[in-house]
């Protein structure tokens, strides 16, 4: 059948082909009926009147039209300059009753250059981007020259469009034909460009995308569609291309559109060499074979024929080896760099599964074939999908790509205006096609790993691809309105800002109108839409009066709800008795199914209407609920259940995207697992409960025994840490003091929830714990803005210490209340070459406490990147003042007082880290904890001041003001990867600071502070990531520092230049 179908195609192709001189043209009118529509060779039959595609034989509507196109290209690629030449000729037809006088093109790698609207939204946005060669001479696409009919014309260029001034009138009804010579330009910079070339094992890759000049739309919704590009989506007419590629011999090259002379460019033994099944035990990644040499000299020009499309790309790669498969009449390629086929054996397959899902569920594939190929990207073109991966991990970007050739090739909406329609239509196909061919779950790599496989959970397709991204940021009110330009979601770049939502909200949405129509009535109706608007150009409103039409249902308040606002769906269900009560939480109104599971086991569905529509359905239909907003949050509703009611689950198919599903069932939806520390998706039907042991050790308490307990929903809802432990006291350290005296339990209570429903952005956060012989309570209320990048935190602190034999530094009071109010201000920035916090803080002494001080702390974080350099800097000032300091709150010179040592396990008490390495003296010590002035060369030292007779005037390890300056340079990216990929960091250090306990006041601040101190040296850490199967530990990082300098070093060094060394965890500065 194959051969048959091929042999047709070809048989078509020679009879005109001998004619092609003849035959470049469009038909005239007259000859519209004498030569048969054939999309797949010359000439051109687009506007044929048996073409069943064609727009004005299948009309959306009475008052429906489009305009026509009909591109004839002819250039070459040239491997050695990456530059694209050659010429266009463009018969543009005008089916609108408006006469122009001028037109507009796209010119859209022109984006990709300094001063570009791109380049100024990318620094709008701290970005600095990197531009290549071609990019930044601002060498996109180049028009040399330009005639219509003939004529030369003025044009007239902002950035990526080309206004073109017509010597005439382009009256209604009437075409014109534009002529030019072009030239575009492939580069590699550093802003993501979909037109790109890569080093493909030695060779260059191209793929040839937006990268001639194409006219803009004219349509009945805009007139002229002229938005700049920024590297987001496209528009653009339909019509026909006749495009003829010129390539090194070597290239394999295939692109929109039937390849005309396929026997001249593809011959059998050529073709059987490159047959993708030779490389099936291939190593991945390992050097491809030549088939073909290169010359330069020698050429070869592709040359392809479509029609119904409204763009053109291609692909080139000599390490491209094909692979097909076919559905019925559809042929689907694989174009597989060699390396990596092992690994792309079924790609073509699989596409044609693909086919076959949306061609009979949807509406059939016009096209005759589909490309899907090895290209490092994610991007659909008509007849051609550029994707990478490897199976099974890449099912979903192929159903994706293909799924777009349905919403974007064949239904050609404004996706500029409007991206919702093809990429949130497609992400529904993507989640369908998964589920159609592979069944409800990912097909995934599976573990070996015997812990892995103990807890592996198989992921739901629908959730990876549409619910969970949802509903995570539905749950926190931060779905935004979809129906929204693609380049307005708050100025955002990529997907951004909210962006990413035109992909799954409107996905969620498809999938909750199948639940408010039911699903037969909802896939005629996605048919019908589909039917209605292929090979045509919808908006929003052209949908929605597809699907109300067809279903003769009254879907407004639907639409309207998903596509206009930021109302999301919430209720809750509750029973008693036999009476069941719903209440709707949120704006958002939707019809109701609901199971109930009676106390004889015995389940009974059932239906309630939110308006006069009823879907077809076996439940029990009971009365409607007509309710909106503030009217009717409540229903209320008696079921005659003989047994009893022992559960009430709302939508047990788990479609309706309620934003916060544990009260969607009566007995809590909730969960209780081992806590595993697998990397998996949360689980966004139920509240999560884990467990898992906990072990610790210090000197002190000896062996810790406990139990940990986490929850919440989505991370976001009730999140609460609590952890018990049973101290033991084995294993303490022979020569404790007082080793019966521990503490025998310890325990940490953490509670977090978000205030949503008061002010968006809030929280309270609760914790209690009694660890290492110290009583802390605290109550936090954070607030910050929908961003992050704003966050005021008020904080009440209670300190209360029994046991000071758990210190690793003396140092602390016993019994005495340490009461506080801290207020943090916190603001992060992003800047072109980095990015910065800056932190106000006021500490005060509380009610209740024992204490007497306050705080006014500043500081400022920020990470650079200069070449290949990461210089880190962090600036710190604190202003001190009260009768009677805390001395665990008071600020240090070397790193972080008591109170801050608290907060890790690891230095809350003596063990892990031993005393000998922290204790104060004469001369410098060995372990440094990150804080305070952080003067890490330092460490362990009393800094003593001196009196002009030699006396100790003070220890100026701690004090109650001070300032710091610290900068450290990350020069890891020069060492060799052979030291790199250990997970080893070098870096050079310095830090310099100013500390005094005395009261400041502006007459003595000059003389109270001590002489500055300073340090420099070189530090190197190495980050454990590996914890063997246990994927969600956080990195563990050693820091090795040698403060090489110190400008006042202790008295008992020899000098100021000596080998010093100190260790530290974690963070460093």
């Amino acid at each position: 059948m194959k051969n048959i179908l091929l042999f047709a195609s070809f048989a078509l192709f020679t009879t005109s082909y001998a004619q092609e001189e003849n035959l470049d043209s469009p038909i005239p009118l007259s000859d519209k009926l004498t030569v048969k529509y054939d999309p797949l060779s010359k000439p051109n039959t687009y506007q044929n009147n048996d073409n069943p595609n064609y727009w004005k034989n299948k009309m959306p509507n009475k008052a429906y039209w489009q305009q026509d196109v009909y591109y004839k290209i002819d250039v070459n690629i040239d491997e050695v300059t990456d530059i694209i030449e050659g010429t266009e000729q463009l018969t543009y037809t005008n089916n609108s009753a408006d006469g122009l006088d001028f037109v507009y093109f796209h010119l859209y790698q022109n984006a990709f250059q300094p001063d570009s609207y791109l380049d100024e939204l990318q620094q709008q946005n701290n970005k600095k981007p990197n531009y290549g060669k071609y990019e930044s001479k601002k060498l996109g696409t180049i028009i040399d020259k330009m005639t219509v009919n003939g004529t030369p014309v003025k044009m007239e260029l902002d950035n990526t469009i080309l206004k073109v001034y017509l010597p005439s009138t382009l009256a209604p009804n009437t075409s014109i034909t534009f002529d030019m010579n072009f030239r575009t330009h492939f580069d590699n910079g550093g802003v993501r460009r979909r037109m790109k070339t890569f080093n493909s094992w030695g060779y260059k890759h191209y793929d040839g995308v937006h990268w001639y000049p194409r006219v803009c739309v004219y349509d009945a919704k805009f007139g002229w569609t002229t938005d700049q590009h920024l590297g987001k989506e496209f528009y653009g007419d339909f019509g026909a291309f006749d495009v003829s590629l010129t390539f090194s011999a070597d290239m394999v090259v295939d692109a929109t559109g039937f390849l005309l002379n396929r026997d001249e460019m593809l011959p059998k033994e050529l073709r059987d060499k490159l047959n993708l099944t030779n490389f099936a035990d291939k190593p991945w990644n390992s050097s491809p074979s030549v088939i073909t040499e290169y010359d330069k000299d020698e050429r070869k020009t592709w040359i392809f024929h479509a029609e119904n499309v409204h763009d053109f790309a291609f692909t080139a790669d000599p390490n491209y080896r094909i692979g097909e498969a076919w559905w019925q009449d559809k042929v689907c390629y694989s174009l597989v760099q060699e390396p990596h086929a092992s690994k792309w054996q079924n790609a073509a397959a699989y596409a044609a599964k693909c086919i076959e899902v949306f061609s009979e569920d949807f509406g059939r594939y016009t096209y005759h074939k589909m490309i899907v190929a090895d290209a490092r990207d994610g991007m659909e073109y008509p007849m051609l999908t550029l994707d990478g991966g490897m199976d099974p991990g890449y099912r979903g970007l192929l159903a994706h790509e293909i799924g777009h050739n349905w919403f974007f090739g064949q239904v050609g909406n404004n996706e500029t205006y409007r991206a919702l329609l093809d990429e949130g239509f497609t992400q529904f196909l993507t989640a369908w096609a998964l589920i159609k061919i592979d069944g409800d779950y990912l097909v995934e790599d599976k573990p070996t790993d015997k812990y892995k496989i103990r807890f592996d959970k198989p992921t739901l397709a629908i959730d990876s691809r549409v619910y969970y991204a949802y509903i995570k940021d539905a749950t926190k009110f931060n779905d935004p309105v979809i129906s929204t330009h693609s380049d307005g979601f708050n100025g955002a770049l990529r997907h951004g800002g909210g962006y990413r939502h035109v992909y799954y909200k409107t996905a969620a949405m498809l999938y909750n109108l199948q639940y408010v129509l039911g699903d037969d009535l909802f896939l005629n109706a996605m048919k019908h839409y589909f039917a209605t608007w292929k090979i045509a150009h919808p908006y929003n409103e052209d949908f929605r009066d597809a699907i109300i039409q067809y279903t003769k249902v009254d879907l407004n308040w639907f639409f309207d709800q998903w596509l206009d606002t930021q109302k999301r769906i919430d209720f809750s269900v509750k029973s008693k008795g036999n009476t069941v009560t719903f209440e709707r939480k949120s704006r958002m109104q939707m019809p109701i199914d609901f199971r109930v599971i009676a106390k004889d086991g015995k389940s009974h569905d059932f239906h309630i209407p939110n308006n006069w529509f009823v879907k077809e359905t076996n439940a029990t239909v009971l009365d409607k609920w007509h309710g909106w907003d503030l009217i009717h949050p409540t229903y209320t509703t008696t079921l005659d259940i003989p047994s009893g009611i022992s559960e009430v689950i709302i939508d047990p198919t788990n479609r309706l995207a309620d934003a916060y599903m544990p009260d969607n069932n009566s007995t809590c939806n909730t969960t209780l697992n081992f806590d595993h520390k697998l990397y998996q998706y949360s689980d966004w039907k139920n509240y999560e409960i884990k467990y898992r042991p906990d072990v610790w050790w210090n000197n002190y308490d000896g062996i810790k025994l406990g139990l940990k307990l986490t929850g919440g929903y989505l991370r976001h809802h009730h999140l609460f840490d609590a952890s018990v432990w049973f101290n033991s006291g084995a294993l303490q350290k022979d020569n404790i003091p007082n080793e019966n005296d521990y503490d025998y339990y310890s325990y940490r209570i953490n509670y977090n929830t978000n205030l949503d429903k008061i002010a968006l952005n809030t929280r309270i956060n609760t914790r209690s714990q009694f660890l290492a012989g110290l009583y802390t309570n605290k109550f936090s209320i954070i607030k910050s803005d929908s961003k992050g990048n704003n966050k005021l935190e008020v904080d009440f602190l209670s300190l209360y210490r029994t046991n000071e034999d758990y210190l690793i530094n003396s140092g602390w009071d016993l019994e005495k209340m340490n009461n506080r109010i801290d207020v943090n201000l916190e603001h992060k920035y992003n800047y072109s070459y980095g990015k910065g916090t800056i932190n106000l803080m006021l500490q005060s002494s509380a009610l209740g406490s024992a204490y007497d001080y306050n705080k006014l702390i500043l500081s400022a974080k920020n990470n650079n990147k200069l070449e290949k350099l990461k210089i880190n800097t962090r600036a710190y000032i604190q202003f001190g003042t009260g009768s009677n300091w805390a001395e665990e709150s008071k600020l240090h010179l070397a790193g972080a007082n008591n109170e801050e040592m608290m907060g890790s396990k690891f230095t809350r008490a003596e063990g892990i880290v031993s005393a000998e390495f922290m204790d104060y003296g004469y001369t410098t010590n060995h372990f440094h904890q990150a804080g305070g002035l952080n003067l890490r060369g330092y460490t362990g030292y009393l800094a003593p001041e001196f009196n002009e007779d030699g006396t100790i005037a003070s220890y100026d390890y701690n004090g109650t003001s001070g300032a710091a300056f610290n900068t450290e340079i990350d020069f890891t990216a020069y060492l060799p990867y052979s030291i790199r990929k250990n997970n080893i960091a070098s870096y050079f250090f310095a830090d310099a600071g100013i500390i005094t306990s005395d009261k400041l006041t502006k007459e003595n601040y000059k003389e109270l502070f001590s002489d500055i101190r300073a340090d420099v040296g070189i530090g190197f850490s190495y980050t454990l990531r590996n914890f063997g199967p246990l994927e969600a530990i956080k990195p563990l990082v050693i820091h090795f520092d040698m403060p090489l300098f110190l400008n006042r070093p202790p008295a008992s060094d020899e000098d100021f230049y000596q080998m010093r060394w100190l260790i530290g965890i974690n963070k460093s500065l």
